[in-house]
């Protein structure tokens, strides 16, 4: 009786492992690995195990930091009850096709398996692995573009499918513009990338001096506005580079800055 009434307040309960055979998962192929369920020290019933596919990540509105933490898939593993004998152990196949058009894994957005097994009577079992997500397509290209050409993740934010679904990239550049910008920066949507890459943009020179003062408080430093690349310009990575090194270079015509 006692040991019942510490496996209902989880202590020495059923547990439940997700074991992934790789921590990086690519958007649009399979996700395998095995989920271990480990009996407690009594008899417990089990109502359900699923695994949940989940992003975490934020984004500054205003002057507020926005966190956002969505459930972008569910895969039922038991959907019928089940009594696991103590200290038995049963190991269940997983797998799982990742979604496209999703958000990168990035500075803040994160991506995690959560696994959930219902215990009746007792608090429920969890198990959280973390993974990096991957693009395809052309949002792969895209992104690979900028880093062909020295660009690296300095700050990032996704608002979440209620606010638009916007993944929004703060670019620092590494080796080409090295030093001539205070800010580089691309938003676009995810969900919308199976044609080509939209959204918006923003560069900001770096300025200094007295010119650079005054520049910066007439914003003749910076510009923002709209981009497009289509899919034949972003058909493979050394195109999406050329096409992202001719776009900055178009842009910045006329801007005040180093």
């Amino acid at each position: 009786m006692f040991k019942s009434l510490l496996a209902s307040l989880g202590v020495g309960a059923a547990k439940i492992d997700l074991i992934l055979d790789r921590d990086v998962v690519v958007m649009g192929e399979e996700v395998t690995g095995k989920i271990v369920l480990k009996g407690g020290e009594v008899e417990q019933l089990i109502e359900g195990l699923s695994v949940e596919f989940r992003l975490a990540s934020s984004y500054k509105k205003g002057d507020h930091h926005v966190h956002v933490n969505e459930k972008i898939a569910t895969i039922p593993i038991l959907t019928e009850t089940y009594t696991v004998p103590p200290h038995q152990v049963t190991e269940y196949p997983f797998s799982f096709i990742c979604p496209n058009y999703l958000p990168v894994s990035s500075v803040n957005t994160r991506y995690y398996f959560q696994t959930n097994l219902e215990i009746s009577n007792a608090l429920d079992a969890k198990d959280r692995d973390f993974v990096e997500v991957h693009p395809s397509g052309l949002q792969k290209n895209f992104l690979d573009g900028f880093k062909a050409l020295g660009f690296v993740h300095r700050g990032e934010g996704y608002t979440g499918s209620r606010d638009q679904g916007i993944q929004i990239i703060q670019f620092h550049p590494t080796t080409w513009l090295k030093g001539e910008y205070d800010e580089i920066v691309f938003m676009y949507q995810p969900h919308a990338t199976q044609h080509g890459v939209s959204g918006f943009f923003e560069l900001d020179k770096r300025t200094s001096g007295l010119l650079g003062m005054i520049a910066d408080e007439l914003d003749l430093d910076e510009k923002k506005g709209r981009f497009h690349f289509n899919a034949a310009e972003l058909a493979s990575v050394d195109q999406a580079a050329e096409t992202i090194r001719r776009f900055i270079i178009t842009n910045s015509q006329g801007l005040i800055g180093k």
